[in-house]
């Protein structure tokens, strides 16, 4: 039987990361929604279907995955936005169609269809279902409502291990509910206190002089956090960041330096993003009210009181900047305002009134990536181009 992945047809809730990814490229907790659907269907043959403009850049990070092919065969289909646990197998293999928050789950395909044909056919399975209670991700800040609960749950998936250089002075508080990969490093006085939940660090991760680091959180491979770090619950950092300050409650994706000092909380940053130092970001306002969102013409009532920012790929935000409560930072952006910015920036904005070049940006994008001995990749160029064009 195969497996099949869709997107939602409507991903505006999810933006900026849905303007160059995949809802299987969300990290709640420990592992990706792809990685999860993985490791729950290890033997099956997996097939994707994203936006058509995504086909390429999501063939780069998945080259082994078969991507919208002209005809989808019989299989389970699964919607890529749902986090999906062994507990849900037999959910999922029992009924014929679940939904969630008015949005498609689960359904099994019982015929072959065209790509074009499968589209439309997941648009209207959604009247036809049985309610169900997996959780999905249809608006981006809807991350921060899971990782307590699946950093609990993730942590019986590391195995311990004991292959890693750290300082006689380390304390461990619970250590129990720690995990530290191989090959990571834990330098002097570094305290890590798993009594609120686990602490999931991974190989080859480095963690500088005096840093706290207080679980729940995950760290993810070839992490680097800077000397005195306050690494507060509830975080999800990506591979290859480099973090410091003050961080509680974000969710970072790979690629991503916000090493000095600077308070940033409950605030979602995507990938190749750039903090400078003494940058802070407000998480609640002044009133205690529910946080809303501009994104483009819309606004969205989140109905969260914490709710920093939503920052998108390739963003680079200038030293001592100020973020107000629930910004939105379109892709490519070039912050260097030092008094609060305003709460919606469009994609590639230069300070408040300009846009970047975009030559000069694919420029800046190559060199930012050969330091981490990374390429931009010519479909990558293409989705840059597409959306700098919109």
């Amino acid at each position: 039987m195969n497996l099949i992945l869709f997107e939602s047809n409507n991903l505006d809730g999810l933006l900026p990361f849905s303007f160059n990814h995949s809802p299987l490229e969300l990290r709640v907790g420990a592992f990706t929604n792809f990685e999860r659907i993985q490791r729950l269907y290890k033997a099956k043959e997996i097939i994707v279907i994203v936006r058509d403009n995504m086909k390429g850049i999501i063939q780069d990070r998945f080259p082994n995955l078969l991507i919208n092919p002209e005809t989808i065969p019989k299989g389970i289909c699964l919607n890529s936005s749902a986090i999906f646990e062994t507990e849900n197998l037999e959910l999922i293999e029992k009924n014929e169609a679940l939904s969630n928050r008015r949005e498609l789950i689960s359904f099994k395909l019982d015929k072959t269809l065209s790509l074009v044909k499968f589209r439309d056919f997941v648009e209207n399975k959604k009247e036809i279902t049985v309610s169900c209670s997996i959780p999905i991700i249809k608006n981006i800040w809807d991350i921060f409502e899971y990782p307590k609960i699946k950093l609990f749950s993730d942590f019986k998936e590391f195995l311990f291990n004991n292959d890693y250089i750290y300082h006689p002075s380390l304390i461990r508080i619970n250590e129990d509910y720690i995990y530290i990969g191989k090959n990571a490093e834990i330098k002097a006085g570094v305290i890590i206190d798993a009594s609120e939940g686990p602490v999931i660090i991974e190989k080859e991760v480095t963690i500088d002089h005096g840093v706290v680091i207080e679980g729940p959180n995950y760290i993810g491979e070839k992490t680097y956090i800077s000397p005195s770090a306050k690494v507060r619950s509830n975080n999800v950092i990506g591979p290859m960041c480099k973090v410091g300050g003050e961080i509680s409650n974000n969710n970072f994706l790979g690629y991503t330096n916000k090493v000095h000092d600077g308070f940033l909380g409950h605030s979602y940053v995507g990938e190749w993003v750039n903090i400078g130092a003494g940058t802070n970001n407000s998480n609640l306002k002044n009133n205690y009210s529910s946080v809303k969102v501009k994104i483009e013409d819309r606004i969205y009532k989140t109905e969260l009181q914490f709710l920093g920012a939503l920052i998108g790929d390739y963003t680079r935000i200038a030293i001592g900047t100020n973020l107000n409560t629930g910004t939105f930072i379109g892709i490519g952006s070039n912050l260097f305002e030092h008094k609060f910015t305003d709460n919606y920036i469009p994609p590639f904005s230069w300070g408040k009134d300009k846009r970047v070049e975009l030559e000069k940006f694919i420029t800046t994008l190559s060199k930012m990536k050969k330091r981490r001995k990374k390429n931009i990749s010519l479909s990558e160029k293409e989705i840059i181009e597409k959306i700098y064009c919109q």
